[in-house]
């Protein structure tokens, strides 16, 4: 008898511990690597920074936790208008705050810098979309939000799955198989093609959900398949965490875009098989639940 994946397990888990450390993996990742190209002198406890956070790739862990999370919410969502806008509410009234507080700091560091073009910045950011105004392009690192690229490509996932949901939870095994293999070769492509053409198609791929899509689509082939697959990877999550270790520390890897192709199905797999795993003891939720740190992440938890 196959064991059911139960509602409850979704609160008795520890997602939002993995959600934190990805976000602030990121966070610190982007710090280290900013501050090496400040200074002449390196910097051994940067290099060391940078090493651990990537050993993990927290934009990889997102996407795909976003992925299972956000399936599940549009899976209990009574429409997709409910669905859209739970993720309306889930990400854009903090991205908004997020872009008032950019631009107040701004006016006070740089005001002499600021024309026109940061009105079109504005309006670029109340729909989540980065980019840097031109007259702050040669300020600092040249990117005034880079980190938040991430949310324009959510948003393109939660329209992809809010309309090919209902097909992709039809599916078989071997559709599903191809479906991955297929996701896997384009993100493997758009290595590829980034570095062949450079450039404005460079920059078109990393804006573009495309890429990425093979982590958040194994995230909702673990939910749709979750009765099977959850017993499956909490038995094989430390074996597969310890071929993971011995993989990266010998440095073998794999092509593929952001991340090399065996961390973007392996580190997705341990993850979500980790936090599944503590499915029946872990206890610190209630206590995270309310914890005032937005990471402008998948899970809205009024959806699950």
């Amino acid at each position: 008898m196959v064991q059911k994946f139960q509602d409850k397990d979704f609160y008795n888990n520890g997602f939002d511990l993995i959600r934190y450390w990805a976000a602030i993996s990121v966070m610190l990742g982007h710090f280290a690597w900013r501050a090496q190209a400040f200074t002449n002198t390196p910097i051994k406890a940067m290099d060391t920074m940078v090493s651990i956070m990537h050993f993990f790739p927290g934009v990889v862990l997102l996407f795909a936790i976003s992925g299972f999370l956000v399936t599940a919410s549009l899976e209990r969502s009574k429409s997709k208008k409910e669905y859209m806008l739970k993720r309306v509410v889930r990400l854009y009234p903090e991205l908004w705050v997020c872009t008032i507080v950019n631009l107040i700091m701004l006016c006070i560091v740089v005001p002499n810098l600021l024309d026109k073009s940061i009105i079109v910045w504005l309006g670029t950011q109340v729909f989540g979309v980065a980019n840097t105004p031109s007259c702050l392009s040669n300020f600092a690192t040249g990117s005034v939000n880079g980190s938040l690229w991430t949310i324009f490509t959510e948003i393109q996932l939660y329209i992809v799955i809010c309309f090919f949901n209902g097909f992709l939870k039809k599916m078989n095994n071997v559709q599903w198989g191809i479906a991955l293999t297929v996701s896997v070769a384009v993100n493997v492509g758009c290595d590829y093609a980034a570095k062949y053409f450079g450039g404005a198609i460079a920059k078109m791929i990393e804006r573009a959900f495309v890429p990425y899509f093979i982590w958040f689509l194994l995230g909702c082939f673990i939910y749709h398949k979750r009765d099977v697959l959850i017993p499956v990877l909490k038995k094989l999550t430390l074996p597969l965490l310890a071929v993971y270790t011995v993989l990266r520390l010998l440095n073998w890897n794999l092509p593929g875009y952001y991340a090399g192709i065996m961390v973007g199905i392996l580190a997705p797999l341990i993850a979500i098989g980790g936090v599944l795993l503590t499915c029946d003891s872990y206890q610190m939720r209630p206590h995270l639940r309310n914890f005032p740190l937005s990471l402008g992440c998948a899970e809205c938890n009024c959806a699950l």
